[in-house]
């Protein structure tokens, strides 16, 4: 059976000067088994040194460093931003930054620790352009054109 994980999408861009009404926990499902969100987040993860090594110096105009991480529960697979990350011994720990849809383990504004093998994802902003956010770039080719257009521009890849 295919699963069916939820990817948040707008927490990604909640902090940026583009303004638009839109849900700041905005979702897509996306299949579990999906080839090109799968090849997304293994990126990620094994280009997670790229991250850490800008968090711990970043570059002037670098700002919203956030990693993505898979939470499961009994209720289902979510993948939450993470903000205000710190390097553990273990891992890392933050903030997550969008309400939960499925999971009931966390929610918003709860602080969590996480391993390194659980993040799906790492974005920050360069001079005001997204960095990372490969999930992003592969939801971008499976919604709404007018949707995707949004968050091109509120990410600076317009």
């Amino acid at each position: 059976m295919n699963k069916i994980i939820g990817l948040i999408l707008l927490a990604l861009a909640a902090c940026s000067s583009f303004a638009e009404e839109r849900d700041t926990n905005e979702i897509v499902n996306v299949h579990e088994q999906d080839v090109a969100m799968n090849a997304a987040m293994l990126h990620a993860n094994q280009s997670l040194e790229t991250f850490t090594e800008r968090l711990q110096n970043p570059q002037e105009g670098d700002s919203d460093f956030a990693l993505k991480v898979k939470i499961s529960d009994e209720h289902g697979v979510e993948h939450f931003w993470v903000t205000d990350i710190a390097i553990t011994p273990d891992g890392f720990e933050g903030v997550v930054a969008n309400e939960a849809r499925t999971v009931e383990v966390v929610d918003i504004g709860h602080k969590i620790k996480f391993a390194r093998d659980l993040v799906s994802d790492w974005s920050y902003d360069s001079h005001g352009v997204k960095q990372g956010a490969f999930t992003l770039r592969v939801l971008l080719k499976m919604m709404p054109e007018d949707q995707a257009a949004y968050y091109r521009k509120t990410v600076g890849w317009d």
